[in-house]
């Protein structure tokens, strides 16, 4: 039922989504004084990402602890589930049931056998599904927010680089603009949570 961490499968979504061919330059024998300006590039390191900007880790919390409840609930069925098996080969090897009992105490356990199995699949569905949907708001928020922190930088091209999956063979530690992103992204963060906090109390007042 383990589906992991919301953060790691998001750092992979967002290498995937930045993985765009490289600018090329081509040779040309146009003179020097009207060749084209060179590109301004930046990077962010994504697992610097992921550990400092809040709203990773909010959801990655969220999303664990949904998936822990959904876990604990299986767990708690299978162990009861369980006992109930035990109680019945014990009954059974003290010949202490009828041939009829023993048939309708069978079928009632492979019956519950299956609604588990049942409740388990659905719960890893819905765990699934609020996974792509919060993945997705995750990916979106990030791609969003660099496009307009590029623009208002004057940056061609934002790349991004991981630990795990890297597309930037070398990046000089004076273009690595993670920093400032997160920072950047923190603050508009908290302050769409203390929107979200105050409209509550604005409602009220009307």
């Amino acid at each position: 039922m383990m589906i992991g961490s919301l953060a790691m499968f998001a750092i992979a979504a967002l290498m995937t989504s930045c993985q765009q061919p490289a600018p090329t330059t081509t040779e040309t024998e146009t003179p020097a004084e009207e060749t084209q300006p060179s590109l301004r590039i930046a990077y962010v390191l994504l697992d610097s990402l992921t550990n400092q900007y809040k709203y990773f880790k909010d959801l990655d919390s969220i999303f664990q602890k949904k998936q822990a409840n959904a876990e604990a609930t299986i767990n708690e069925k299978g162990r009861n589930f369980s006992a109930q098996v035990q109680e019945f080969q014990r009954k059974v090897q003290s010949n202490s049931i009828t041939q009829q009992q023993y048939e309708n105490e069978q079928a009632r356990l492979a019956k519950l056998q299956q609604d588990i199995d049942g409740l388990q699949a659905r719960l890893s569905n819905s765990l699934q599904e609020d996974y792509q949907k919060e993945r997705k708001a995750l990916i979106d928020t990030i791609k969003v927010f660099a496009a307009t922190y590029a623009k208002e930088k004057g940056y061609d091209y934002v790349l991004c680089t991981s630990s795990d999956i890297d597309n930037v063979l070398y990046g000089a530690p004076q273009y690595d603009v993670t920093n400032e992103v997160v920072i950047a992204l923190n603050k508009r963060y908290e302050k769409a949570e203390k929107q979200t906090s105050t409209e509550p109390d604005k409602k009220k007042k009307k």
